[in-house]
């Protein structure tokens, strides 16, 4: 007799594993299931950041431990954004840590195991199962070889970036859910940790170093990882002109001109795919909860991943307990969950987006000429910054400072100006999702502007 969960969470990453604890937290009956093997879960090719704050407030919600001593590799305080100037214009807070993911990621697997969560491991996804416009469950193909169908009352997809579940649906499923993955949703990365022969000099800081020869979102990152280490990588979008270029051979002609070879022992390296677009604008579907890379909850400049995951992990949780005790599933049932992702980072997240794109456009060269003549200071580049009114006097001293390349001007204001009016659309996201395709429509519209 085939055995029925209230909530299959698919995927052992942070949001899997903080959407199953919050589940089980509950009282609901919970499956987690992954296609790695148990002992290699939590094992990912990342930045390793994770906001301080974010950490703090999912572990009181599950009851769990924040990163321990020996799973912190170091303390983060501020993110810079660099260009070739010696100084270091833009500093901005990110109080976290850098963690050693594969220790954190094991360790809050044991948490779920010690809270009798069962664990499928080392079990492949191969579709949904759906039965009158729900999703009732999935096909896997475990370790053994056979396949094998699991049936709930609800599944939350925390597969990555390929989001087996949200991509494998049949095209005239829930018209209100994008079911493509397409190349310009996710940069291809290649990642080193690397030991450097001596200390280097960012302790505390991850750096976002913006190189003219970088595709979109065009920079190599440098994070601070320990005593003489650092967490090395870049990735673009592979795409149009950049869609056969290699991303190993970017990133190592980027690191020549910091870390040439020979000055350091790789500990790791490896490839991997990151989300660069805002959030999923619509994440659920009848029977269905799409979170952490799934749904591109990964902050589009800095690229991490971890905490918003967890925190959606959350969310995904308190809206399946309430759609498991009224037994309703249907999208309008499970709405709230995606105004809580907007109420919160999603807002962050879909102006960081336009943030990089901005970046992008001016490339280097140009934004070293606007951060010399200060026509972009740090503070602007806060959410505060972002969103604060200006004065017609304001703007004329920045006219000022940008002569001759009004263009800059044109591009800054328009970047800001649509910053703004999406977050009015984050606040006011649709409470129902009668009226999401026109709000849908207006956000994209915006995107488009950029």
């Amino acid at each position: 007799m085939t055995e029925t969960y209230d909530v299959i969470v698919i995927g052992a990453g942070p949001a899997g594993i903080s959407a199953a604890l919050y589940c089980k937290k509950e009282g609901l009956k919970v499956l987690l299931v992954d296609k790695k093997e148990k002992g290699k879960i939590g094992d990912k090719v990342c930045g390793e950041a994770i906001s301080k704050k974010t950490s703090h407030q999912v572990s009181e919600k599950l009851n769990i431990e924040s990163p321990q001593k020996n799973e912190i590799n170091a303390e983060i305080e501020v993110l810079v954004l660099r260009t070739s100037l010696p100084v270091d214009h833009i500093i901005l807070p990110a109080i976290g840590y850098m963690i050693n993911r594969h220790l954190y990621g094991q360790r809050l697997l044991d948490v779920a195991l010690q809270r009798e969560i069962p664990l499928l491991s080392e079990t492949k996804v191969l579709r949904s199962l759906v039965k009158e416009n729900k999703v009732i469950g999935v096909v896997v193909r475990n370790n053994k070889n056979e396949e094998i169908e699991l049936y709930s009352s609800l599944i939350i997809d925390c597969s990555g970036i390929l989001a087996i579940v949200r991509t494998g649906l049949p095209k005239d499923f829930e018209p209100l859910l994008n079911k493509k993955l397409t190349k310009a949703d996710y940069a291809s990365c290649y990642r080193e940790i690397i030991e450097l022969e001596e200390n280097h000099d960012l302790k505390g800081k991850i750096v976002l170093q913006y190189e003219e020869d970088i595709p979109e979102p065009g920079y190599i990152w440098f994070f601070a990882d320990g005593e003489k280490k650092l967490n090395c990588g870049t990735g673009f979008i592979k795409e149009g002109k950049h869609k056969d270029k290699g991303v190993k051979s970017v990133y190592f002609k980027a690191m020549e001109k910091y870390y040439p070879k020979g000055t350091y022992k790789t500990i790791d390296g490896r490839g991997g795919c990151v989300p660069i677009r805002p959030p999923l604008w619509n994440a659920v579907a009848p029977g269905l909860i799409i979170v952490g890379d799934a749904a591109y909850h990964t902050d589009p400049l800095t690229a991490e991943g971890h905490g918003p995951a967890m925190v959606a992990g959350c969310f995904a949780g308190e809206i399946a307990t309430t759609a498991v005790k009224k037994k309703s599933f249907e999208t309008e049932n499970l709405w709230k969950y995606n105004e809580l992702v907007f109420s919160d980072f999603g807002s962050d997240h879909a102006r960081s987006r336009i943030l990089t794109i901005a970046l992008e456009k001016m490339g280097p060269k140009r934004l070293e000429f606007l951060l010399k003549r200060r026509v972009i200071k740090q503070a602007d580049l806060t959410s505060e910054g972002i969103l604060k009114k200006r004065t017609i006097l304001s703007y004329l001293g920045i006219a000022l400072r940008c002569f001759p390349r009004y263009s800059l001007l044109l591009l800054m204001k328009r970047a800001i100006s649509i910053s703004k009016s999406v977050n009015v659309l984050c606040k006011n996201y649709p409470q129902s999702p009668k009226n999401f395709p026109e709000w849908r429509d207006e956000m994209e519209k915006l995107y488009q502007q950029i």
